[in-house]
Parts: structure tokens; sequence; C-alpha cells
């Protein structure tokens, strides 16, 4: 009868073809054998757990003849042995469960680690070619299939085919004829269910893109919540997302409706399976080769088996579930990095902070036009060179590749003569602060946020950072000080009190390189001279790229670089760009016209 185990299981390997295979494989020698000694006591306690329910067809056979001998004697050991043999099973299973689901959310909870690592530190372009939505959905919705998978292989390959061994090695014992019924019955079940584990693999993977979909509309409607209110866009947001999830909602009624065609087929084949031991034993009980005990006995083994065998024949829809989600995981782990370190890369060695653009060229893919082309700039070390141009000029590109967060597709950039591309991404990304407009807070402390500049930084370098970014006296005013919490983006905060907790965080990392990307443009008057002054501060003697739309953030710069198309159409300084009266004399009499006389009646 372990044969009949075997055969009513419906061999789920039967219906993965080669990639997936090779996938379940992979997670297995990656994820689940390394975990070998926890998975050794999850077979004992489940190896147990089948004994002990083959033991109850037994009880129940002894049962019934002492009910139908009159033997009350026997009976009472027979009720002594329900209650300990209940009693030991319910222990079992709180082991075998505790212990199956630990191995399982150890597993999904390092997978997790893992792909987040891997996204984390993946290419800067990869990162913003995909919504933040889509990459929650990965490893939040994705993981949970992978559960789902795990908990069903473990709960029902191993322990529901154990138990059903066990039962059917008692029902061999009792009567081999009987058994034969069952091993004529059960295997019609397999192909069927392979075809509905194939289908239910092409919907598990629509569905789990789907999701990452919808979170990702969700994640965006909910952060536009200030516009959304302002226009009062309330219904189109809605139906944005109406339409998402009913998109979802079709894709889960098919996933149903192919699982629920599993549960009729396995209980008419158990209904036809069970009729036939009945009018078996019905013929032999006629001629005396069966008591009445060793038929209940048999009936109480095949009930027992009913809902293994069940969980057995959606093993496979659960795995191909599973398999369709841990290929998406995939994806993020094997996606390799093109921006990692030259072999032999040496830490820089960061002395004036100069940096040379040497005819740097950079294009965002094969098939896109250059953004930048030939440019050429020379900074000298604690000098200040402001970058100014109308938007789509190539001014952010141009700062984005002095932190290789793209690199050059043309010429060079060195810090103080080394190749940025010959040092270690740690060690150049070490000697660089960056301050933008948009400014990235996290839902934490105040002292978390400006500590992020340099972890492990103690109380008093915090505060020293805090005064120097003069955001020190609006920190103070908070309830909780320095250990307010801010909110989600900083959102409890004025957007000069954000600045200036970005530009805190900047000074506390003390780096010789500052990039300033239009770190002031969004501020209003009494904010931006706090953060003006403070910046005056810290850039002197320091190396600093500067993006600006304001004549008070340009005019002040040793050099200024204008900008057009990718190229550097004008160098000077401030007097003399205005003197040479070209693109520059044109800008500065536009777009920082209301800057400079807002500055001229400071």
């Amino acid at each position: 009868m372990a044969e009949t185990g075997d055969t009513a299981k419906p061999k789920p390997q039967l219906v993965l073809d080669d990639r997936a295979r090779h996938l379940l494989a992979r997670f297995m020698s990656d994820w689940v054998w390394p975990r070998w000694r926890s998975l050794i006591g999850v077979l004992i306690a489940t190896g147990l757990l089948a004994a002990a329910t083959a033991v109850y067809p037994k009880i129940l056979e002894y049962s019934f003849n002492a009910l139908h001998g009159g033997d009350f004697t026997q009976l009472r050991w027979v009720l002594a042995a329900i209650v300990i043999a209940t009693a030991v099973r319910s222990a079992l299973l709180y082991v075998q469960t505790v212990s199956t689901n630990r191995v399982i959310m150890r597993i999904t909870t390092d997978m997790q680690k893992v792909a987040f690592r891997h996204l984390i530190t993946a290419d800067f372009a990869r990162l913003t070619r995909e919504t933040p939505g889509r990459m929650v959905s990965r490893l939040t919705n994705d993981i949970v299939f992978v559960q789902h998978a795990a908990q069903a292989a473990l709960n029902t390959a191993i322990r529901d085919s154990l138990i059903i061994a066990g039962l059917a090695a008692y029902m061999i014992y009792t009567d081999w004829l009987m058994s034969l019924v069952v091993l004529g019955v059960y295997p019609l079940a397999v192909l069927p269910i392979a075809t509905i584990g194939k289908r239910l693999r092409r919907v598990a993977k629509r569905t789990q893109t789907e999701l990452g979909d919808m979170t990702s509309l969700l994640t965006e409607k909910l952060s536009g919540v200030r516009l959304i209110k302002a226009f009062r866009l309330e219904d189109y947001a809605a139906s944005r997302m109406n339409t998402s999830f009913e998109q979802l909602y079709g894709l889960r009624i098919r996933a149903v409706k192919s699982r629920a065609r599993l549960d009729p087929i396995l209980e008419a084949l158990g209904g036809i399976a069970v009729a036939g031991v009945v009018a078996l034993a019905a013929w032999r009980m006629s001629d005396g080769q069966s008591s009445i005990g060793e038929f209940m006995g048999f009936i109480g083994a095949l009930l027992f088996a009913a809902q293994p065998v069940r969980g057995i024949g959606s093993l496979s829809t659960k795995v191909q579930e599973g398999l369709a989600a841990i290929e998406r995981i995939y994806e993020i782990i094997d996606e390799k990095p093109a921006i990692v370190d030259r072999s032999g890369a040496q830490p820089l060695k960061a002395q004036t902070g100069s940096i040379l653009f040497d005819s740097v060229s950079f294009s965002y893919g094969a098939d896109d036009s250059e953004a930048l082309s030939g440019v050429a700039i020379d900074v000298a070390g604690g000098t200040t060179v402001a970058l100014v141009g109308r938007s789509g000029a190539g001014k952010s590109t141009l700062i984005n590749l002095v932190p290789r967060l793209f690199d050059v597709t043309g010429g060079r950039i060195t810090i103080d003569g080394q190749d940025i591309r010959d040092v270690t991404l740690d060690s150049l990304r070490d000697a660089i602060s960056v301050v933008s407009q948009d400014v990235t807070l996290f839902d934490d402390t105040i002292r978390a946020n400006i500590a992020l500049g340099r972890l492990g930084a103690s109380e008093e370098d915090i505060i020293a950072a805090a005064r120097a970014a003069a955001a020190h006296d609006f920190i103070i005013a908070q309830p909780n000080g320095y250990d307010s919490l801010i909110g989600d983006r900083g959102m409890r905060l004025s957007g000069g009190q954000r600045q200036r907790l970005a530009l805190a965080r900047a000074i506390l990392k003390n780096a010789p390189i500052l990039l300033l990307d239009e770190a002031t443009s969004a501020l209003d008057t009494e904010s931006e001279q706090l953060v003006q002054a403070a910046l005056a501060r810290f850039t002197k003697g320091r190396t600093t790229l500067v993006i600006a739309h304001r004549l008070s953030t340009v005019q002040s710069a040793h050099r200024i670089c204008v900008m057009e198309d990718g190229q550097i159409i004008e160098s000077g300084t401030h007097a003399e760009l205005v003197a040479a009266g070209g693109a520059y004399a044109r800008l500065s009499r536009t777009q920082f016209l209301a800057g400079g006389a807002r500055d001229a009646a400071q």
C-alpha cells in the first residue's frame, strides 16, 4: 500500500517543465539544503505525527470489535488509548506546525534580506526604471506566494505523504484486496491536476505582475494626496485604482476557478473508492472473511487519508504559483550592477578635491541621443563652480556622473588626478556630499536623519552640524527636540526646515566635495537666507558644484558654466559673462530677473 500512497499522490514533478525544474532545484540548493539541521527536526516531528495518525484506524477497529462482541473490559482500554493517542497527536501537531513554519519563515525572511540587498546595491539607472511600488510588491506579495508554496511542500509533500503512507500500510495489512480498489481509482486524478497546475502558473505570474502594478499605483496616489485634494481629483484617482483592482479581481477569480476544480475531482474519486470498498467488504463479510471492526478500521483509514490526498492534489498548483514568484525574485538577485569597482581599484586619495571633466560625453542608452557631449570643465580644489542653463540642458546629469550614479560613455572625470573609475566606489562616495531640492528624509527622529551623514557620530557632532546648518533653534523648539519624529519624508516639517536638516547631514559628513542641486530654489525668502548663510560658511575652502536658478546663488561662484543641449557654451565669472552679453546675460535678464530684483531689494 506504500505504492498506493505514492500513486495517489499527483506527482508535482510531472507538471514542471525544464525551466521550472531548474528553478526548483536552484531554490532547494540556495535556501532549503543549507537549513538541513532544522529540516531534520521537522522530519522527525512529521514522522511521529504520521505514525500517531496511523494508530487511529487500529483503535477504531478495536472499538467496533469490542462493541460488537460486548467485551466492555477491552472497551475501557480502547477508550484510554483514544485519549492518549489524541493527546500525543495534538502535541506532535503543535511541534510540527511551529517547527515547519519557523523554517519557512526563516527561508522567506532571508530571501527578503538578500533580494533587498541586491536591489539597493543595483545601479541607479536600474532603480529608476521600475517604480517603487513594483519593487515593494516583489519583496512582499511575491514572498507570500513563496511562503505558501513552501508550507504546502513541507506540510503536504512530506507530512501528508507520510500520513498516507502510514495509513496505506495499515490498509494493506488489514485487507490487501480492498487496497487494490483504492490503487485503481486515485491515479485517474493525475492528468487533470497536471493541466490545472500548468494553467495556474501562467495566471499566477500575471497576478503577481498586476499586484506590483496595483501597489505602484496605490503608492503613487497616496503620495500625491495633496495634489488630488487641491485639484479635486478624488474621482479620477478612485477610477484609476478601481480599474487596477478589477483587473486583479479577474485574475484572482481565474485562479480560484482553477483551484476549485481540484476538490470536486478528488471528492468524486474518493466516493468511487469508498463505494468500491463498501461493496467488496459486504461481499467478504458475508463469507466470514472480514469482521465489522476490520471494515470500520479500513473505512476510517480511508477517511483519515481523504484530507491529505486533497492536500497533495493541490500541491502542484501551489508550487506553480510559488515558482512564478521565485522566478521574479531571482530576476532581482541575478541582476548584476554595471557600475562596480574595477579590478585593482584603489581608495581615492582626496587632497584639494579638484575635479576635471575631460571631454565628457554621456548617453542614457544605446538608442538615446547624447545628454552630454564633450563637456570640459576644470574645477580647482576649494572653489565653487555654478552650472546654469535651461531645463534639460544636462546640468543634473553632469552632477550625477561625479559619484558614479552613472558612468561616462566618453571622456573621463578625475578627482585630484585620479580617474573616478579607477578608485573604489566606497572611497569615492565617502568624499562627496549631496544636497538637492528634493530632500530625502526618513520617518525617524531628527537626530537619526542628521546622523545618516556619518553613522555613529557623537551627540556633540550632531548638534554642531545642526548649529552650522542654522537648524538647532527650530529643532529644540520641537516637542521632543532631536528625538522628534518627522513623519514620512519629513512631512511634519516645513520646506526650509527639511532643507536645513539635509544640509546638517552634509555638514556632519564633512566631505571635501559638495554637490548642490538647486538646493534653495523652492525655499521662501527667510528660509533661503538661513540656508544660504549656512552654505556660505560650509562651502568656504570646499570644492562645490552647484546647480542654481537664483542670481543670489550664482553670482558668488568663482566660475559660472552655461550649459545648453549637453554642452558648455559659456564660462566665466558673473561680471565677465554679463559684460559679454551672451546666453548668460539673457538668462540673467529673464530666468534670474526675479531673484536679482529681490536680492537687490534685500
